[in-house]
């Protein structure tokens, strides 16, 4: 890859990065609970959320209206960047991959294969 298609892929990452971190840091602040909430659907996820604000912050019946609407128009930007972005995320992997596999002995890579494996398997498993 050239060097303006690899700062094109860090931006995205970065992009990616700083949303989670900021999505994540506002869940953990409204949610200070067991890690429950990993298995809610979208939907499910934004209710709660929603829920939560209503409550703090006292929100009027319309506001709650808007605020669900912010929260979906915001998810489905989100999940636009994201599949913009997931081909040269994917790229970035294998190349890392690559990279890594390339220092490791015959055994080493058998073992970074099967953790790499496992890996996988569990983010599956966790609809990633």
């Amino acid at each position: 890859m050239n060097k303006k298609s690899n700062l094109v892929v860090l931006g995205y990452l970065l992009l990616v990065f700083l949303a989670g971190v900021v999505v994540g840091g506002f869940a953990d602040h409204l949610f200070l609970a067991p890690r429950a909430s990993a298995h809610l659907t979208p939907e499910q996820y934004r209710d709660k959320l929603v829920a939560e604000l209503q409550k703090r912050l006292n929100l009027q019946p319309a506001q709650v209206v808007q605020l669900k609407g912010i929260f979906d128009a915001t998810g489905v930007r989100f999940r636009e960047i994201h599949k913009r972005i997931e081909p040269d995320v994917a790229a970035l992997h294998t190349d890392h991959d690559d990279r890594v596999r390339a220092i490791l002995d015959e055994r080493q890579r058998a073992e970074y294969d099967k953790l790499r494996a496992e890996r996988d398997k569990l983010h599956a498993a966790q609809g990633h």
